[in-house]
């Protein structure tokens, strides 16, 4: 064999294989956290991830390293989603960087990320920065919020695993927040903004992009009745969102996060107390109307960290039950719940009449 030819093989044998050394790093996250939720040790996401092994950084670094070639966009991409799916946020930035220089579209579509104690924040579509740090702020407080407010301080699916948000720049909202559930390692909020730079709401044309949030979160902490019956008819993340926002906007009327936020105005407890006794609507749970007429006489009658305990008591008793391991429970469980705390023992019969 000529050397020359024998020189070319040698180097084809050594070149980097992009699509292998991302799956290598891939399926090393991805055992990862098949394995922490199934015996969930790691009290944090920083913990978990320091797990990762040392043969999977060395596929990483190939990786980045590696000489141009066609197939090395995608994997630097897959090898940043599994980075964000870890709250590996060193490994992302390092990729999104290589992406950048070798490909800038598929490093926009990639996104930007930052991580808090609490959740991960990615930004995509042109999200900047600085927009991203906004929405972040804001939702610090609304975690805060459900803290203060309920008493609920757990969100993800899996114990360890920070939530998710994705923000993504559109030109218009047509699709309101949602909470996304398909993920399995992780609770993820879906965010949609219209300014790349900075956080307000209601949006010109009259989107409550605040509200939105506070109600999703109400979704990730509980929902009702099973995936083919909804027993509360959306009414309890209503409740939860407009209960967070008139909080806040009492709380927390000086937070510079909150200073582009005026939802108070049109989304609160207070209006839909009122709304409650004009229309003269009975708690029931029969239909949207009577749930939220239900839940609302309840804090009213308990208040709402009472509320929040029987949630938590549900959840510690292992009550209700887990589709892809988000928290489905019965309204006659909440009852049966609360009726357990101090406070709904005290307010038995009213809580009762309410549920009747």
């Amino acid at each position: 064999m000529p050397a020359v030819l024998l020189a070319a093989l040698l180097v084809a044998g050594l070149r980097a294989d992009p699509e292998k050394l991302a799956r290598e790093y891939a399926s090393a996250v991805e055992k990862l956290d098949e394995e922490h939720t199934r015996k969930p040790e790691a009290k944090t996401e920083e913990a978990l991830a320091a797990k990762l092994p040392v043969a999977a950084s060395r596929a990483l670094e190939a990786l980045i390293a590696a000489e141009n070639d066609p197939e090395l966009a995608g994997a630097l991409a897959r090898a940043g989603e599994a980075a964000l799916d870890l709250a590996r946020l060193e490994d992302f930035e390092r990729v999104r960087a290589r992406l950048a220089a070798l490909d800038p579209a598929a490093a926009k579509s990639l996104g930007i990320a930052l991580a808090r104690p609490r959740f991960l924040a990615r930004g995509t579509d042109g999200v900047e920065p600085e927009g991203l740090a906004a929405v972040a702020d804001v939702f610090d407080l609304v975690l805060d919020a459900y803290g203060e407010l309920f008493g609920i301080t757990s969100f993800s699916k899996v114990p360890g695993k920070k939530l998710r948000l994705r923000v993504h720049l559109v030109a218009a909202i047509e699709n309101p927040p949602h909470f996304a559930p398909q993920f399995p390692y992780h609770s993820e909020i879906d965010f949609p903004v219209i300014d790349a730079r900075a956080f307000r709401s209601p949006t010109a044309d009259g989107k409550f992009l605040f509200y939105g949030l506070c109600h999703e979160l109400g979704h990730v902490v509980a929902m009702w009745g099973d995936p083919s019956k909804e027993e509360d008819h959306h009414a309890w993340a209503h409740y939860t969102g407009v209960a967070v926002v008139e909080y806040l906007s009492k709380s927390k009327a000086d937070a510079p996060a909150l200073a582009g936020v005026k939802d108070v105005q049109w989304r609160s407890l207070a209006q839909e107390r009122e709304a409650i006794a004009k229309a003269g609507t009975k708690a029931s749970t029969a239909d949207r109307a009577g749930v939220l007429a239900l839940l609302v006489g309840l804090h009213d009658a308990v208040g709402p960290k009472p509320i929040g305990a029987a949630i938590e008591g549900l959840s510690a008793a292992g009550k209700g039950t887990r589709v892809n391991r988000v928290r489905y429970y019965r309204l006659e469980e909440l009852e049966a719940a609360l009726l357990a705390t101090p406070e709904g023992k005290k307010a038995r019969r009213e809580v009762s009449a309410l549920f009747r």
